[in-house]
């Protein structure tokens, strides 16, 4: 039976994620819970060959739809390490990514969903919702495969529907100072947090 804790940071790119995932994982650890930090794609030999492909832009949409899903299929391994330890395990990142971005762009939900039916479920997801005209601006230049417009917003649209029929969910708007941004997801996550085990004191 899992005993850990999955609490995914989600959102655009341009978010805020890697930088709400980090903070979320140091506050945990400071609060004195078991904390360990993930992300997608993983260090692994797929992650790399996608990491390549989000910059070249070269494969077609249904391999890299693959590919995340066969990466997330090695970070399952490592999150049900963290589980049986009873870590909370923060993922930048996760399934809901692929059912998003992958969505948006192969036009083919129902095929997407099917090829990520193994992957690991978050117990909480944290949104964070940006619009991607302030996203974009956040990023700068050189963009990478899926940092559009008007890609973005057919994968905010996705996000926020997949949201709708999901338990536990804390949304902040990712428009706001840093700081403020880190205190409300932790405020938003402490009806999920009380009573799960902590370090002994």
């Amino acid at each position: 039976m899992r005993r850990g804790l999955y609490i995914a940071v989600e959102g655009i790119d341009g978010a805020g994620k890697t930088t709400h995932a980090k903070l979320l994982t140091r506050k945990l650890s400071r609060e004195g819970f078991k904390a360990i930090l993930v992300h997608e794609p993983t260090d692994s030999e797929v992650g790399r060959i996608i990491r390549k492909a989000l910059k070249n832009k070269t494969l077609p949409e249904e391999a890299m739809a693959l590919l995340f899903a066969a990466d997330r299929l090695i970070l399952r391994e490592v999150l049900n390490d963290a589980f049986k330890k009873n870590y909370v395990v923060v993922s930048d990142r996760s399934v809901l990514s692929s059912l998003a971005y992958q969505s948006a762009a192969t036009k083919n939900r129902k095929w997407v969903e099917e090829v990520n039916r193994y992957a690991a479920k978050p117990d909480v997801v944290v949104f964070i919702d940006i619009s991607p005209e302030k996203a974009l601006r956040r990023l700068g230049h050189g963009l990478q495969r899926y940092e559009r417009a008007a890609f973005l917003r057919s994968v905010r649209r996705e996000y926020l529907r997949l949201l709708r029929g999901l338990g536990k969910v804390v949304v902040v708007k990712g428009d706001q100072p840093i700081q403020e941004v880190s205190r409300k997801i932790y405020e938003g996550l402490s009806p999920v947090l009380r009573g799960f085990p902590r370090r002994p004191s």
